[in-house]
């Protein structure tokens, strides 16, 4: 496409342009992602988030966030993607065609192993796991240029108290 900014990969290079969705837009992952994108030329980024508000502001993302809105380049949408008619409703009410994903939602929920509940482990599965396969699912016939899951170095090493962490990522 005409107009894309290529962002070096690797070895490839992927070329920024249209909509993008970013799930756990809200989060430090997602609103870095989403500067990313608007820098690289995207046209529109749309932050999801469950709660529609930043939890923790510790690393300055409430004026990170407000910088990209203010922009007219990003908006926030409520949806929790591990609702697969969330998940659908948010990918397809994108503005423009939608070009990528990036599902950087997570949550995390640590405990022992012997003290951690059902609950507990499908409390940090939603976001990560199931919410990815809905989105997958909702995006199935669109030609995306990219669709990006955000995982954790915690996956392979994991860390005490994170098991079920490790495993949804």
């Amino acid at each position: 496409r005409s107009g894309t900014t290529p962002l070096a990969s690797g070895r490839r290079q992927v070329a920024v342009s249209g909509s993008y969705l970013v799930t756990g837009g809200l989060g430090g992952l997602g609103v870095r992602a989403a500067e990313l994108l608007v820098s690289s030329g995207s046209t529109e980024v749309v932050l999801s988030s469950r709660s529609g508000r930043i939890a923790r502001d510790g690393q300055g993302l409430e004026a990170k966030m407000l910088a990209l809105i203010q922009g007219a380049v990003a908006q926030i949408a409520v949806a929790d993607v591990a609702d697969a008619l969330d998940a659908c409703s948010l990918s397809s009410g994108v503005g423009a065609e939608l070009s990528g994903v990036l599902h950087a939602a997570g949550v995390l929920r640590d405990k022992l192993l012997r003290s951690m509940t059902n609950g507990d482990v499908s409390a940090v599965f939603a976001p990560k796991a199931l919410a990815a396969s809905h989105v997958a699912q909702a995006t199935k016939y669109t030609p995306l240029q990219a669709l990006l899951l955000f995982s954790s170095i915690a996956a392979t090493f994991g860390s005490i108290g994170a098991a079920n962490y490790s495993a949804a990522n």
